[in-house]
């Protein structure tokens, strides 16, 4: 018998049989030693490593970022909203678990938690202006994220109505003024208005803005003391901008959110808006009173004419088209009101309303004297 071997197949020949013989063949098995033995050497090794990035790595990874590895430290008392300054350094110091430092410059030593914020004297607020001209259309310029682009679509329903007023879309969805590295809305604006006239502008933003805040090389979380700072310098800023172009500027508020977590933070944005808005001399409108149900509560459906009427869409947050009806109905009152008084003021001075002005002077005069 012959024994031929291929490829770890044994083939076991009668000797003689040539191709008629009897052929069997069986299966080598090689030996499992070496697998095994590279499996628990591995094994082993990476216990090994495991021990020593416990022992020695926590230590350093935590002398290099402590605010990764260390308990979040209690925020500190938020500083009064008129105390928030107009822009913050760069280079200011993080607060909270949420802050941290990209790769960039060193920061300076942190302010005491309970150190307020101050920026200087605190201005008068600047007189809102509103130019309008008879003759020709008023153009209100919307800006803001999705839920201003709702507003959009209910001011152009109500106001538009191609003599007195021409309202135009410059909200973008998405957008907000905490993530500038995703969209610079102060940037975005200015290109927008490039060659553009307004006379008025219309802002509602902040459904994306309950998220920390990146500037620099550094981002703060949500309502700290920096984030705060920015936050509201950015707010300083776009009023600003929209000013400069000639426009009176109108803020709008955030509507009542389903979900309470988020409802919170929009209650916080509201809270700055109103005090930017007021050290700006900028007309606030809220939109909380209309969006709230009889006992002030969030609810789908509110009443319209006496019957429910869905206002609220699928996530709580933005609205149907009956809802930024709703939510534009105050904002096109107010629009009208100081359109019309400042048509008033324009209107030339005529010999009956000279004759009433005298005579109202003579009885105020009069009346004083008798007292």
């Amino acid at each position: 018998m012959s024994i031929r071997a291929f490829g770890g197949w044994v083939f076991d020949v009668a000797d003689g049989s040539g191709a008629g013989g009897i052929v069997s063949r069986t299966r080598t098995r090689k030996p499992l030693l070496g697998r095994m033995s590279v499996f628990i050497i591995g094994i082993l090794i990476g216990v090994a490593l495991g021990a020593v990035v416990t022992i020695i790595g926590a230590p350093l990874l935590d002398e290099i970022y402590p605010s990764a590895f260390a308990s979040a430290p209690a925020a500190p008392a938020r500083p009064p909203l008129a105390a928030l300054p107009a822009a913050a350094p760069a280079s200011a110091p993080a607060h909270g678990f949420f802050s941290f430092h990209l790769p960039g410059p060193s920061p300076q030593p942190a302010a005491p938690p309970d150190a307020a914020i101050a920026t200087g004297p605190v201005q008068p607020p600047v007189p809102q202006a509103l130019h309008v001209a008879a003759g020709r259309p008023i153009v209100i310029g919307v800006f803001g994220d999705s839920l201003g682009d709702g507003l959009w679509a209910g001011l152009y329903r109500q106001l538009r109505d191609g003599k007195t007023y021409e309202v135009v879309k410059f909200s973008r969805a998405a957008t907000g003024l905490a993530r500038y590295d995703y969209v610079n809305v102060q940037e975005e604006a200015a290109e927008q208005l490039a060659g553009r006239h307004i006379d008025i502008a219309v802002v509602m933003v902040g459904a994306n803005d309950e998220q920390g805040i990146i500037e620099g090389h550094q981002v703060d979380g949500f309502d700290t003391p920096r984030w705060r700072q920015v936050y509201a310098g950015r707010i300083d800023s776009l009023v600003g901008l929209l000013r400069s172009r000639g426009a009176a500027v109108y803020w709008v508020g955030l509507p009542k959110m389903r979900r309470e977590s988020f409802d919170q933070k929009s209650q916080v944005l509201n809270a700055l808006y109103l005090s930017r808005a007021e050290a700006l001399g900028v007309p606030f409108i809220p939109t909380v009173p209309v969006t709230v149900d009889g006992q002030g509560g969030y609810d789908d459906y509110l009443s319209e004419g006496g019957r429910p009427r869905l206002m609220r869409a699928k996530d709580g947050v933005h609205m149907t088209m009956a809802g930024y009806l709703r939510i534009a109905s105050p904002v096109s009152s107010v629009i009208r009101a100081d359109v019309g008084r400042a048509l008033q003021a324009q209107r030339p001075t005529t010999r009956a309303d000279q004759t009433r002005a005298e005579e109202g002077d003579a009885q105020g005069g009069q009346a004083a004297s008798e007292q």
